[in-house]
């Protein structure tokens, strides 16, 4: 049939070899371009049959289908043997982009907005994205390579997050701040000292050396030093929760100071990572 494609649009038989139809693959760049420049896939496809091009051989129509069908083929990125002719970066811009538009179609719920953008994958650490399937809401895990699901409705997400601070109440010591560890020093302060007392030995290293060697020094010690701000945070919200406790009124601003992702995993289920680095999980609270 006329209509049908043995190879992916983009590609053509060259002596018994897969290559690139150098017009079709300026055209499959041009999708690409212009989707990652806002276009729709309506849109785009309005342009390409404006313009002549041809998906089929037999005829110059274009439809949102074969726009989103270019979009998606892994194959552009030189997969399964066929030559590379869009960058992976591109991919992937393209398909973070596709979530983030199907995001927004089925948003979530308001209680659920605040931390929506801060719900990451327990497994991999990458950002999640919230899906819905016949009415059932899902958290997807944007790495191709890990396939982390949650499925959770909102209500739920929301009281097992609210679970989790709840605990702070019972616990405010969970937002004191880690206590840094003296005997640990930075291998970089390390050879950066050790250099330093070289060239001082040595004595004929130029003054300018022995400055860049001494603000290096400082720069790396000053990495190691305590987070004021963070302290100051931490430790102003413990003595709110110790007087106040955490009321409906409050909960939303500690959430927001004290929070920073709320993670996600079908083994580990929903756990909240505070701004010290510390981890409440509700499986921790249902099991207590």
């Amino acid at each position: 049939m006329s209509w049908k494609r043995d190879i992916p649009f983009g590609y053509r038989m060259e002596m018994s070899k897969i290559v690139p139809d150098k017009s079709e693959a300026d055209i499959v760049r041009q999708i690409f371009s212009m989707y990652l420049a806002g276009d729709s896939l309506k849109r785009i496809s309005e342009r390409m049959e404006a313009s002549g091009a041809r998906y089929h051989a037999s005829t110059d129509v274009w439809n949102k289908n074969m726009v989103k069908r270019i979009l998606g083929n892994t194959r552009y990125m030189g997969n399964d043997e066929y030559p590379r002719i869009i960058t992976p970066g591109d991919y992937i811009a393209v398909r973070l982009m596709t979530t983030e538009k199907l995001a927004r179609r089925t948003s979530c719920a308001e209680s659920i907005q605040p931390v929506s953008k801060i719900i990451t994958c327990s497994k991999c650490g990458m950002k999640m994205q919230r899906h819905t399937h016949r009415g059932i809401a899902r958290w997807i895990c944007a790495n191709d390579s890990c396939h982390e699901t949650f499925i959770v409705a909102d209500d739920t997400l929301r009281a097992e997050i609210d679970c989790c601070l709840d605990r702070l109440a019972v616990s405010p010591a969970l937002l004191a701040p880690c206590a840094p560890d003296e005997q640990q020093v930075s291998p970089d302060v390390l050879r950066l000292k050790n250099e330093l007392t070289a060239a001082f030995n040595r004595g004929t290293e130029s003054p300018e050396y022995m400055r860049s060697l001494i603000f290096a020094l400082a720069a790396e010690q000053y990495k190691s030093l305590p987070n004021m701000s963070l302290i100051h945070t931490l430790n102003e919200l413990q003595d709110r929760i110790a007087a106040e406790g955490i009321t409906e009124d409050n909960r939303r601003e500690i959430e927001q100071k004290a929070v920073r992702r709320i993670l996600l995993g079908r083994e580990s289920g929903v756990s909240i990572e505070l701004i010290n680095g510390k981890i409440i999980s509700s499986k921790e609270e249902a099991e207590q």
